[in-house]
């Protein structure tokens, strides 16, 4: 029991999550004081803590670690503290308990996950982000954002139970339950079961291709401070978790590549500009992955710490113009830059920085990818990731400030953002800069020291391959605007890949259901046919008009008798 206090004791997200239980009972007006204080303390527990594994606890034999800092864990355990933070400022005078429950519930779990040094807390913790998550999705409540949170769930519980059966097996071959390099293939080069399993655990919450929807089929449906913090944790979370356990990987390579592409695609089409965040997200996400199948593991986590901090931005941003509209589509915004010019202004400096303009938080840590790609010498991944980058420049660093700002003329004359709403951005806008200008203190966190101390950000050749990227890539919009090439912002709902699942699946599943129920049928026909026969024949030979109710005359019955005694006594000679 000792042991047990010892270890929540020693782990911060244990500091968040009963914070987030005391919110059930705080008064409503005390709840945005108490979240930034109770996210202050966990901060200093972390700092407190140094490097070093703590929380050591025996389960069933076996030495769990439920508290591991190291520079992996470290970089992403500070990022998600400043994401608490700033979201709480954001959402300053929240009043609804699920939504203030969820704000420092599922950033608890996150943060629980990347301290985890074994698979048993890590499992624990990747489904209490599950669970806590969902209470943003249906923080709505209406039906369609319950529908949405159930699917939404349901991925969630699989990527969870794949990941428990991957600790299963994982411990039925090796008999060890730490947190470390799983790896996919066998010194053979042979795919090995339980690190595909692990692998899928963790492709799923990281949206891999065609498992991504999940994004973009619940993210948009939550309130605006809740899309905001669901964007930050649980992808990161799964990134964590590769760079983890699958350093190195070549698969990753090539499906962090088509993560990269295809969402930009389906963005330039989209309407609702929440939607092309959710597309941005997985991009994003497709460069970390990239970096993890090269072993840059400080590309990864580098850019994952700027991701959470310049996405989080234009999610705020939006949030705020969508808070003061009522709307989030291209169609209905557009002009707001008249009466909303410091949340533009904002809006503006996360879009340079997600389009890693030279001087923000973005291009100090995208080139760690992309100098990673140019290392390997696999110019076609490199030449993908140059395309990748201009089409974030595209749809994230020019449509969202474009559409929602200027473009038409929508009429709408809102206010300002609230105070809140803007603190928090300018938060989030001096990190983009501050860090960008400075990157010493962010290069000073990454996990390998040794190769970032040789790296430097603003060569030469990094400043005008970059610039020579972003200036083509706004000439490029520039041009299919001017020529009307450009696709058009039209209320519409553009499918994706969950059509399959959604149309087609849902019809072969009928047919399956169907299928089942005709073949059971006949099977309990058949069945029920040959019970019913043999019945009736037991009936016949045992009935009360049956062979074996005849009365039978006593001599017959001794002659029988003497018959089987002959047969025992001959079978009793031979033997």
């Amino acid at each position: 029991m000792t042991a047990l206090f010892d270890a929540l004791l020693a782990n911060p997200a244990v500091i968040l999550t009963v914070g987030a239980f005391v919110l059930l009972a705080l008064p409503r007006h005390l709840a945005g004081v108490w979240m930034l204080l109770v996210t202050a303390l966990s901060a200093i527990k972390l700092y407190t803590l140094g490097l070093g594994e703590y929380g050591g606890l025996e389960l069933f034999g076996q030495q769990l670690t439920t508290v591991r800092v190291d520079g992996l864990s470290r970089i992403f355990a500070v990022v998600f503290h400043i994401a608490i933070a700033l979201n709480v400022i954001y959402a300053w005078g929240q009043r609804d308990r699920a939504q203030n429950f969820a704000t420092l519930g599922y950033p608890a779990a996150a943060l629980g996950g990347v301290l985890a040094g074994d698979l048993i807390t890590l499992f624990f913790w990747w489904e209490m982000a599950a669970i806590t998550s969902v209470f943003l999705v249906w923080a709505p409540g209406t039906r369609v954002t319950y529908l949405s949170g159930m699917r939404y769930l349901s991925i969630q519980i699989l990527s969870g139970v794949l990941l428990l059966a991957g600790v299963v097996l994982i411990f039925n071959e090796t008999k060890d339950l730490a947190f470390d390099f799983i790896g996919l293939r066998d010194e053979s080069g042979a795919i090995k079961f339980a690190g595909l399993v692990m692998f899928l655990a963790f492709g799923i919450k990281s949206a891999f291709p065609l498992l991504h929807n999940w994004v973009q089929d619940s993210y948009p449906k939550s309130t605006i401070t809740g899309a905001i913090i669901l964007s930050i944790f649980t992808t990161k979370l799964a990134v964590y978790s590769l760079a983890r356990a699958f350093p190195g990987t070549n698969e990753l390579i090539y499906i962090g590549a088509v993560m990269t592409l295809f969402p930009i695609f389906f963005a330039l089409i989209e309407n609702d500009l929440r939607k092309v965040l959710c597309y941005s997200i997985n991009n994003q996400v497709g460069f970390m992955v990239v970096a993890i199948g090269f072993g840059a593991i400080n590309g990864a986590a580098g850019y994952a710490f700027g991701n959470i901090i310049f996405e989080g931005l234009l999610f705020m941003a939006l949030g705020a113009a969508m808070f003061r509209t009522g709307t989030s589509k291209a169609t209905e915004l557009g002009g707001l830059y008249r009466t909303m010019p410091i949340t533009m202004g904002l809006c503006i400096v996360g879009a340079l920085s997600i389009s890693a303009f030279p001087g923000t938080l973005g291009f100090v840590t995208k080139g760690l990818i992309i100098n990673a790609a140019g290392e390997a010498h696999m110019f076609w991944i490199w030449l993908v990731l140059l395309f990748a980058s201009a089409g974030v420049l595209e749809h994230a660093g020019i449509k969202i400030p474009f559409f929602t700002f200027f473009a038409h003329d929508s009429g709408k004359r809102p206010k300002e953002a609230p105070m809140p709403m803007l603190i928090a951005m300018g938060i989030a806008a001096v990190l983009c800069i501050g860090i960008g200008v400075y990157p010493d203190p962010l290069y000073a966190l990454m996990p390998d020291q040794e190769a970032i101390a040789g790296y430097h950000p603003y060569s030469a050749y990094h400043l005008v391959e970059q610039l020579q990227l972003l200036l083509w890539a706004v000439l490029a919009f520039a041009v299919l605007v001017l020529i009307k090439w450009y696709p058009a912002e039209v209320p519409s709902t553009n499918l994706d890949t969950d059509w399959f699942w959604r149309v087609p699946g849902r019809a072969f599943l009928g047919w399956v259901t169907g299928a089942s129920r005709a073949t059971w049928n006949a099977l309990w026909g058949i069945f029920s046919g040959r019970i019913q026969a043999l019945m009736e024949r037991i009936y016949y030979v045992h009935g009360p008009e049956g062979q074996m109710s005849r009365s039978w005359p006593i001599g017959f019955m001794a002659l029988w008798t003497a018959v089987l005694l002959a047969l025992v006594l001959i079978l009793s000679f031979l033997a």
